[in-house]
């Protein structure tokens, strides 16, 4: 009995414990289902949000790069406008274009043309971005600079640009990309020989008549170059259209540059304003377009448009195939448990640090391109001045020389005379040479911020190096505010920091002009304080302006978070501190007291010797 008993007693525990592991094993099926269910879920809905974060990302980075290329555009055009007004403004070449037309003796007529032409030359003889430059005048005569000149047989009231104004009865146009039909312009472009034409009206001297025209043909490749050498995002293609619909750059086809454009009738929407983004279909597949119009250069309507194509598939196309192996290595993790997982994670980690990098990439390059934008409008404005005095001081030289040569067979001249004439060029030559020096460091300085800061070089520079740049890019700027910047050194100007000094630079420029603003356009002191430990170099920046709120200070450097409003980022200030800390190993810190001012300062270990 006993024995029956047990039997049937150990029977019955093998079926409790076989129903115990069915139980446990349609349990684990159903939570392994609910999860898996829950992951799917949870994984489309995510992806979905992180697929519309990331497509949001990209349209605001591409419409910042349009921004940002619109802007390098729109200061380069106005560097053309503003050399044409200097020309006509200049006097001397209206009235020799009035002279010109009222001459009926050859011989005048060709000693005039010999002096506009020299006027030209003056103005172009450096300027290799310019094919040539040309006066109309009323009685259609083309005269132009440089050696070439243009075959009698053309007609020159046949002319894209000359027909073009003409025909626009304004006193300004700007003539999008198309080929020269100038034979002397044509050969001085390129293999293309294509241009971007400017043309302003030549008043008669203390008169609104006109008596002529100038031409300044601007060579395309020296645009191509610029928009050519733009980083667009993966899938994306940069054009610009002219206010006609024309192509006035196509880099992936220059022969269809000056040609009608086919992504012209996608602007004609009556809803689509000077900038922003929109999708279009086109061939079944979705695209979005990014923008930015360049209204007007100066007074001069342009209406050029700034656009990236980006087919939409190229946005999401990494998340979704991040998605795809997220979601069977998530099957596979159901069934193999927590070792999958852990791969998961780390291959997550790995590509958000991926994605991160990438990020700051993009964000220094920005950074980098906003400052270029700036430094080319103060270049233009610094140079002004200095480009003057250098065509004032030849004019003077060669009436010297010309003086010289004419008194080399008079009797009457003394050798005194002789030696006179040599010391007023000398005189001149002492004069000229500061300006030439000057323009010499400024562009030394610019060449080293127009290379790409991720393209950095691992070497060493000295602190009096980093302070001339520094003083050099942010001389303009500091005057435009009416600031004052004041360096207070306590180290020895040869020693060396080691790491990139154009990386330094681009720091030191974005802390000088915060530290500007904070001024909100009054006229300030800023401190630069350099010291020294045994082992570290300090820098601070320091200014006395409006100081930031107890409510951003404690996010700052963690995030980009900016005091500006609307009109900042926080870009800057969060790049600078990366870069110092990944850059230099270094280290940065804040100290500000609303109203008082802020102090950045900056600590970098010393180069062993």
């Amino acid at each position: 009995m006993l024995k029956i008993q047990g039997k049937k007693s150990l029977d019955y525990l093998g079926d409790i414990n076989e129903k115990k592991a069915r139980a446990v094993w349609k349990v684990s099926l159903g939570v392994l289902l609910v999860v898996l269910i829950s992951i799917t879920i949870l994984g489309i809905i995510s992806f979905r949000m992180i697929s519309e974060s990331i497509q949001k990302n990209s349209i605001t980075s591409s419409t910042q790069l349009a921004k940002q290329t619109a802007q390098n555009i729109e200061t380069i055009l106005s560097d053309i406008d503003r050399l044409a007004v200097a020309i006509t403004l200049d006097g001397k070449l209206n009235e020799l274009v009035k002279n010109f037309n009222l001459s009926d003796n050859e011989h005048e007529k060709a000693e005039y043309s010999r002096q506009i032409r020299e006027i030209m030359n003056i103005y172009t003889v450096n300027r290799e971005d310019i094919a040539d430059m040309a006066v109309v005048t009323d009685t259609m005569e083309y005269i132009s600079s440089g050696e070439l000149t243009i075959d009698h047989q053309e007609d020159v009231s046949s002319f894209n640009a000359v027909k073009l104004f003409r025909e626009s009865g304004k006193d300004s146009l700007w003539v999008d990309t198309y080929v020269a039909d100038a034979n002397s312009t044509y050969k001085s472009t390129g293999s293309f020989g294509q241009v971007i034409t400017f043309v302003k009206k030549i008043n008669e001297p203390e008169s609104d008549e006109s008596c002529g025209m100038l031409i300044i043909n601007y060579k395309e490749s020296y645009l191509y170059q610029l928009i050519s050498d733009i980083k667009v995002p993966k899938g994306s293609e940069i054009y610009i259209l002219g206010k006609n619909g024309n192509y006035v750059m196509n880099i992936y086809d220059r022969n269809l540059n000056g040609k009608y454009s086919h992504f012209d009738s996608y602007f004609r929407d009556g809803t689509i304003r000077n900038s922003g983004s929109f999708s279009r279909t086109m061939d079944k597949e979705e695209y979005i377009f990014t923008f930015e119009t360049i209204r007007r250069i100066n007074e001069t309507p342009l209406e050029w448009k700034v656009f990236l194509k980006t087919e939409a598939a190229s946005v999401t196309e990494g998340i979704i195939d991040v998605g795809k192996k997220i979601f069977f290595l998530g099957l596979a993790g159901v069934t193999f448990g927590f070792i999958f997982s852990v791969f998961l994670i780390r291959r997550y980690n790995l590509l958000m640090d991926k994605k991160y990098n990438e990020r700051h990439s993009i964000l220094m390059e920005q950074e980098r391109l906003a400052s270029l934008g700036q430094l080319i409008g103060g270049i233009a404005h610094n140079f002004k001045i200095p480009i003057m005095s250098i065509a004032e001081g030849l004019e003077a030289i060669e009436e010297l020389a010309l003086e010289y040569d004419r008194s080399i067979e008079n009797e009457n001249i003394k050798e005194n005379d002789h030696h006179r004439i040599a010391a007023e060029m000398r005189e001149w030559v002492k004069k000229i040479r500061p300006h030439c020096t000057y323009m010499s460091d400024i562009i030394s300085a610019v060449k080293g911020q127009a290379v790409n800061c991720n393209e950095s070089s691992v070497g060493s520079f000295a602190i009096k190096d980093l302070i001339n740049r520094v003083q050099i890019l942010m001389n303009h700027e500091l005057k435009k505010n009416q600031c004052n910047m004041n360096i207070f050194n306590k180290v020895d100007e040869m020693t060396e920091i080691r790491g990139e000094i154009n990386n330094l630079v681009q720091v030191m420029n974005n802390l000088i002009s915060n530290a500007i603003e904070a001024y909100k356009g009054k006229p300030g002191n800023i401190d630069i304080i350099l010291e020294k430990t045994p082992k570290e170099l300090e820098i601070t920046v320091r200014d006395y302006g409006c100081g930031i709120p107890e409510k951003i200070k404690n996010k700052l450097l963690k995030e980009m978070i900016t005091t500006k409003g609307d009109k900042g980022t926080g870009i800057g200030l969060y790049i600078s501190y990366s870069t110092i800390k990944g850059k230099f190993a270094g280290s940065m810190h804040i100290e500000s007291e609303e109203g008082k001012g802020t102090s950045v300062k900056i600590i970098i270990p010393l180069a062993k010797k």
